[in-house]
């Protein structure tokens, strides 16, 4: 069951990278398809989030490899990422203008029947993912909610703060679908920082977001993981339990998995539907190259950000597999979305 609360937006000021993706001097061969050229990236989220962080950071690389003048960060938020993406589809097809998001909310958002998701997610070329991790379930520091077991046992609504209909939205409405916890959802929030606060101030119960995203508060204390998204548990969080160890209801952990494996997709480079094939052949070269970087896998490090690069086309073949293969999601996420209007 959904419960839904309206609030005004908190405005909220993070940092970031500092101005635009300059190019650099090009690497790539001499007469490429991009060299001297300049590259618009769409990046549908805030400027003070993780994932213009990560454009930020990687763009300079792309414009190495793929001998562009530059390649320029264009903040186009709004929508939970439909926004900026809905631009991108109607961009025109010779690779000059490109996006950076989470491909996974592009996904759901189709699966749900958004009305605001004006195109074909499949029909997009996609050019490479930069990262895949665990989404994490994340509740305060000083919450009562100690463990996944605390939010089963609630005689209440869980309390989910968030930006709108990105993939948290409807990772966290089929997670506590399975779990069998009704979920209320607070709408209104300005990206992840401002749902990052609302949690640790106690506004909210919990929320979700990627590891990388979520490090900085877990280690400050401010935050708790008490979930992950996966199938067992990660690495990077051995003793938090696994989404679908606690789900072990057949029935159940259908739809789960198969939301685990859209999330998969995550982070990734993608072009306007029948981008020209030079243009498409070049800058998925261009972001293989510019992802195994030591410079960039340095400055990544040196930033606590996770890389787990993905080619273009195995990330295409994957996209296809999981569209042909979601039905169990589509009346959870439908529900989902049906319950914020």
């Amino acid at each position: 069951m959904l419960k839904l609360e309206r609030r005004s937006c908190i405005a909220l000021i993070a940092g970031t990278f500092l101005g635009l993706a300059a190019g650099t001097p090009a690497m790539a061969a001499g007469g490429g398809y991009y060299d001297g050229k300049n590259v618009t990236l769409i990046v549908p989220n805030t400027p003070a989030g993780a994932m213009s962080q990560y454009a930020r950071m990687i763009a300079p690389y792309i414009a190495k490899y793929s001998g562009a003048k530059d390649v320029r960060v264009d903040n186009q938020p709004g929508a939970g990422g439909l926004r900026g993406t809905n631009l991108l589809w109607r961009a025109k097809p010779d690779g000059l203008t490109i996006a950076f998001t989470s491909v996974s909310s592009l996904l759901m958002a189709q699966l749900a029947e958004s009305p605001g998701a004006q195109f074909d997610a499949a029909k997009f070329t996609y050019l490479g993912r930069a990262v895949t991790e665990p989404r994490i379930l994340m509740v305060g520091a000083n919450s009562p909610l100690k463990t996944i077991d605390d939010v089963k046992k609630l005689n209440r609504p869980f309390i989910f703060p968030t930006q709108g209909t990105d993939e948290d939205f409807y990772a966290m409405s089929v997670l506590f679908s399975a779990l069998g916890v009704p979920l209320k959802i607070v709408t209104g929030y300005d990206g992840d920082a401002d749902t990052s606060l609302a949690v640790i101030k106690g506004d909210g119960d919990g929320h979700m977001a990627s590891y990388s995203s979520g490090i900085t508060a877990i280690s400050n204390g401010e935050k708790r993981v008490i979930l992950t998204m996966s199938d067992k548990p990660s690495a990077e969080l051995p003793a938090v339990p696994a989404a679908l160890q606690v789900v072990t209801d057949p029935k159940s952990a259908e739809p789960l998995r198969a939301i685990i494996e859209i999330q998969t997709a995550h982070r990734g480079f993608f072009g306007p539907p029948d981008m020209d094939p030079a243009a498409t052949e070049a800058m998925r070269k261009a972001i293989s190259q510019a992802l195994a970087d030591p410079d960039l896998i340095a400055e990544a490090k040196k930033h606590q950000f996770t890389l787990s690069p993905s080619d273009g086309a195995t990330e295409q073949a994957r996209i296809a597999r999981i569209m042909a293969s979601s039905a169990s999601l589509k009346p959870i996420l439908k529900s989902a979305l049906q319950s914020i209007k």
